[in-house]
């Protein structure tokens, strides 16, 4: 029922210092009674699917972390959520029917991980939930899961053929939401759409076929994960402090106040997108090589995508944090104690990740080597 190799508890102690800094910096509105049952829910789901051996014990993880998305969403993003969940349920009782197993859960990994045309559920949910919730439900990257733990090892020759074409996919996506960033002024659903542009490039990298593609596409699942929930919890603390950062109309100059908060959005934004001297760097150089061995159009979708989401990052950053001077700002208070301890946190794994990458990169070789040989079918 349980198997416990390097992937799964690589996985499961990345998701639990994960799980730490969401609940350090969540604002005290979003640690509530209900917010309480709903993060454990998310916690114990997300160990659970990851320490999962069979994909009926994988399917009780999921359905236990569709849960706490299900309240507050509409009817839309509600139904993908449902739909993603039979869809698993369906591949995984009919795997004696490898293609039609093989579709079910390749379109189960599409709905989870919010790509075009399925994006509309993942940025309801930035518009809707709680972000600390929104942030473990979407970071635990399930979908990527499914595809490493299950899909690839158990249909290597389906996915040889077809991991290429949802990799195409995901390109398209991550490029549309770059350019849909661009034009977007809510900082809700400008975030979302810099979680999925940015965590598309996952499932992209599973499908090069390359060691250094896939180590890079594991990597940025990091990236992806810490950087983003960094962002979520700074913008979830200014929310909880002022309400003028909802639909902001002009330059609030937060920094003024809150400095402390500024640097870290400013450093989980731009390690986001690739700054060198942290693990977004290093992703997206071991995506790119990948890439140009096994997928040039993931070469030439990497850094289109990336710049254009950095200009939306910094456009992000000057809205919330410049422009006006500190007499016209109204006075929020700074980063509080447990808020700095957890974004450093975040911040220096980031930080680590880009000075010293050796060791993230060896805790992912052995599932990047075994995913290599299971798609070239050694």
């Amino acid at each position: 029922m349980l198997q416990l190799d390097s992937l799964a508890l690589v996985s499961m102690g990345s998701f639990l210092l994960l799980f730490a800094v969401t609940v350090l910096a969540a604002p005290r509105r979003d640690r509530t009674g209900a917010a309480r049952l709903e993060l454990a829910a998310l916690l114990a789901g997300t160990l659970l699917a990851y320490a999962a051996a069979a994909l009926p014990v994988f399917l009780a993880g999921w359905a236990l972390t569709v849960w706490p998305s299900w309240r507050g969403q509409s009817r839309g993003a509600r139904l993908v959520l449902a739909a993603s969940t039979v869809l698993l349920a369906g591949g995984a009782a009919l795997m004696s029917h490898p293609p039609v197993a093989f579709v079910a859960l390749a379109a189960a990994v599409l709905l989870r991980k919010g790509i075009f045309p399925f994006h509309r559920a993942t940025l309801g949910a930035f518009e809707r939930m709680p972000l600390p919730a929104v942030g473990l439900t979407l970071n635990s990257h399930l979908g990527g899961y499914l595809l490493i733990r299950f899909v690839i090892p158990r249909f290597p020759a389906l996915s040889a053929e077809w991991l290429p074409h949802l990799s195409i996919l995901a390109l398209v996506t991550s490029v549309f939401m770059a350019l849909a960033a661009l034009g977007e002024r809510q900082p809700r659903r400008l975030l979302g759409l810099l979680w999925i542009s940015q965590g598309s490039f996952i499932l992209a990298g599973l499908a090069t076929n390359s060691q250094a593609g896939i180590t890079g596409a594991l990597m940025q699942w990091w990236v992806v994960a810490f950087a983003m929930t960094g962002m979520m919890s700074v913008y979830a603390s200014l929310e909880a402090r002022t309400s003028s950062v909802r639909s902001p109309d002009e330059f609030l100059g937060l920094a003024a106040h809150a400095p402390r908060l500024g640097v870290f959005f400013t450093i989980c934004g731009l390690a986001l997108v690739g700054l060198p001297g942290t693990l977004g760097f290093v992703a997206e150089d071991l995506l790119f090589h990948g890439a140009l061995e096994a997928h040039p159009l993931l070469g030439v979708a990497l850094p289109v995508a990336t710049a254009l989401n950095a200009i939306s990052v910094l456009r992000l950053l000057a809205t919330l944090f410049m422009g006006r001077r500190a007499i016209h700002v109204p006075p929020v208070p700074d980063a509080l104690p447990r808020e700095r301890l957890a974004l450093s946190l975040a911040v220096g794994l980031l930080i680590f990740g880009g000075l010293m990458p050796a060791l993230l990169i060896a805790l992912r070789t052995p599932s990047a080597e075994a995913l290599t040989k299971a798609i070239s079918g050694k």
